[in-house]
């Protein structure tokens, strides 16, 4: 599907156009592919994988300007990740989904070069992700590290104390604390690592977890900062959930999808166009 060029009347320079048709269409196919990923281990007898359903403006928001040198850290290996991350899509299928293979090593079999080895325990996987940041550092390499994790997947202490490691040796990290699962009412969830983060003097910024737009410009800001020597920053999603919207809101594809139309930026055409794209 052709993506127009920047430079629209009227566009935001800050996030043109072109990079909104872009961030839209990867949402969509990273959820298709979970989907099949999730079918395909149904039939295989499998009850439950893990998927990104819900997350994709986080994840694409943060995906799509890394660069060659550039780790990734997450809660569970993903068939809508992987792909993301440049994985073979047969492969992932196969590795995710199917029940002979490894799920934790799924990612690197499907040529997901930047992702680091899988951890189930959050402490864990997260020393290993400061371990990746300071090897990078030591190496005088341009690369950051993107830890995704779960708020509640470690004790507030084990926040802390992960926060101040990489606050005092300015690791070039960005955490990224994903929101809780779950329907959430408007106002229910807040940020709560932000307070943490602050206190080991590192940039704390809480972001609604459906705003592909807004997190876009919060990762853009935070790799310049990090890139830059100046350190660690979390990005917090939060579920700030619209009750009674009758779009959807707390959909990211619709949130954006909605963005998009009442800007005039795409019309229905153009998103039935992307809703027949299949997964290249």
């Amino acid at each position: 599907m052709t993506v127009k060029n920047a430079g629209e009347a009227g566009e935001n320079p800050l996030v043109p156009n072109a990079k909104l048709r872009q961030i839209y269409l990867k949402m969509l196919e990273a959820r298709k592919l979970d989907d099949v990923a999730v079918k395909r281990a149904t039939t295989a007898g499998r009850r439950r994988i893990a998927t990104i359903r819900g997350q994709e403006a986080i994840r694409v928001s943060t995906l799509l300007e890394l660069g060659e040198d550039d780790l990734i850290s997450d809660t569970a290996p993903t068939a809508g990740m992987g792909w993301l991350l440049g994985g073979d899509r047969a492969r992932l299928l196969r590795g995710i989904a199917g029940t002979k293979s490894k799920p934790d090593t799924a990612l690197l079999d499907a040529g997901c070069k930047r992702a680091l080895g899988w951890i189930a325990d959050e402490e864990e996987r997260l020393h290993l992700a400061l371990g990746a940041a300071l090897a990078l550092k030591a190496q005088g390499r341009q690369g950051i590290v993107i830890a995704y994790a779960r708020k509640d997947g470690m004790a507030e202490a084990a926040w802390r104390k992960t926060f101040s490691s990489a606050a005092k040796r300015a690791l070039p990290i960005i955490f990224v604390a994903l929101p809780r699962p779950g329907a959430v009412r408007k106002g229910a969830e807040h940020n709560e690592l932000c307070g943490a983060a602050h206190a080991a003097g590192i940039p704390g910024i809480p972001v609604d977890a459906c705003d592909s737009v807004a997190l876009y410009r919060v990762i853009q800001e935070s790799l310049g900062r990090t890139r830059g020597g100046d350190g660690p920053v979390l990005i917090e999603a939060v579920r700030w959930r619209m009750d009674g919207s009758p779009h959807g809101i707390d959909d990211p594809l619709e949130h954006l999808k909605q963005f998009l139309l009442n800007r005039r930026i795409c019309d229905t055409k153009w998103f039935s166009q992307a809703a027949k794209i299949k997964n290249r």
